[in-house]
């Protein structure tokens, strides 16, 4: 099956915002084994819009397209998807029923320019949007079209509610795929190349460097299920052999979820004393649903009055080793341990740029402590790149070091 997805509006062409869409769309659509032959963006305009979806259609069994479903003056797409196919532009009356229960229980406003959403294609039936209003499919000449919205979260739950069965029905009885996408951090990607080189079998691998961490998109082709998905098993249990420690997760895992379960699996609680990440730890900590089990609590301690004053740091290492130091570290982890009475406590300091440094002291220079009873490990990093790639490394690193400390346990 070949599939071409489009993405609308001004705000992707013009580069202000980045087109993330295209990306899940298109990951999703290859891990049932389509096949994606092109991702076009085009902006608001009836024309363009019109002129892409003809092209399309002539080319692809499945065009899916985000973006230019709303009610504002720009959201052109359900008017050019009309005019591409010349078919009648009409209020659709069932659509238009449903949208004003929506509003009323979300308890808005229903107002003329929220009736603009209902307008369709003549043909056009709507799709299940759990989380918004927008979303229709249309069939033209043997093709099936699926018009998403712009928002992210409703593409994905569209994606998973409607197009995947969707494309799980059509590709079924033909050729059986199965892929699963393996999660690394610690070596390059060269080193992770380096020690799958001898790993032998009848799959592809695709490397996808996604910072700070890389992952894997393994997929298994054949003509039988239970064998796809034995050799799949076999294979992802090899790649974890030769990765060892490095392979931390697998498919939808992040790596503040992995070390969330080896906590709640230890029975230990954690907190997080932070400078240089700026909370940055313990907003990925508390992303989990249900990390209040294991995340006490954490402190953001920029200046050496809050490093002194909250955890105890003593003035006078502050003064003779600085705030970015070794022994500031420890004491920092020692003192959030202290103040939340935890069985792990880490601390972060560094400079994360782009001022601040100096030749003893440069920009990425990072010490990062875990805290356990009475043993405090701190390592010193010299991390690159700009102020936002510093502070994610400096986190994930900073996860990374509690899950292998607790896998050693």
């Amino acid at each position: 099956m070949k599939v071409e997805i489009i993405t609308v509006g001004d705000e992707v062409i013009f580069g202000h915002i980045v087109d993330t869409n295209a990306a899940f769309l298109a990951n999703a659509v290859y891990s049932l084994g389509a096949k994606v032959t092109r991702i076009i963006s085009v902006g608001d305009d009836v024309a363009a819009i019109s002129e892409v979806l003809r092209e399309a259609t002539s080319r692809a069994d499945l065009i899916i397209v985000t973006g230019g479903l709303g009610s504002t003056p720009d959201d052109l797409t359900s008017q050019a998807a009309a005019q591409a196919f010349g078919r009648r532009f009409a209020l659709h009356k069932g659509y238009l029923e449903s949208i004003r229960e929506k509003f009323q229980g979300w308890d808005l406003k229903f107002t003329p320019s929220s009736e603009r959403q209902a307008m369709l294609p003549e043909g056009a039936q709507p799709l299940p949007n759990p989380i918004g209003i927008c979303g229709f499919k249309l069939e033209e000449a043997g093709k099936t079209l699926f018009f998403l919205p712009g928002v992210p979260r409703e593409v994905e739950k569209i994606t998973e509610g409607v197009l995947l069965p969707f494309l799980r029905e059509r590709i079924r009885g033909k050729e059986v795929i199965r892929a699963s996408l393996l999660k690394i951090f610690g070596p390059t990607e060269t080193g992770v190349k380096e020690l799958l080189q001898d790993l032998e079998g009848d799959y592809e691998l695709a490397y996808l460097p996604s910072f700070p961490e890389i992952h894997l998109r393994l997929v298994v082709r054949g003509a039988d299920e239970a064998d796809v998905e034995a050799r799949k098993k076999r294979y992802e249990e090899g790649i974890r052999k030769k990765l060892g420690i490095h392979l931390f997760g697998k498919d939808d895992e992040v790596l503040e979820g992995v070390v969330g379960e080896l906590l709640k699996e230890k029975g230990m609680t954690i907190s997080v004393a932070e400078s240089c990440t700026g909370g940055l730890v313990a907003h990925r900590i508390t992303e989990i649903p249900g990390s209040s089990d294991y995340f006490l609590g954490g402190v953001v301690v920029y200046s050496n009055q809050a490093k002194e004053e909250l955890l105890g740091v003593p003035r006078h290492i502050l003064e003779r080793f600085g705030p970015v130091s070794r022994q500031t570290a420890e004491f920092m982890a020692r003192g959030v341990r202290r103040l939340n009475r935890t069985t792990l406590a880490l601390a972060t300091t560094g400079i994360a740029g782009p001022t601040g440094g100096t030749p003893e002291t440069p920009v990425g220079r990072v010490f990062i402590a875990l805290a356990a009873q009475d043993e405090v490990k701190v390592r010193k990093y010299d991390f690159f790149g700009d102020r936002h790639q510093i502070k994610l490394m400096a986190s994930e690193v900073t996860l990374d070091m509690v899950r292998r400390y607790l896998l050693t346990l």
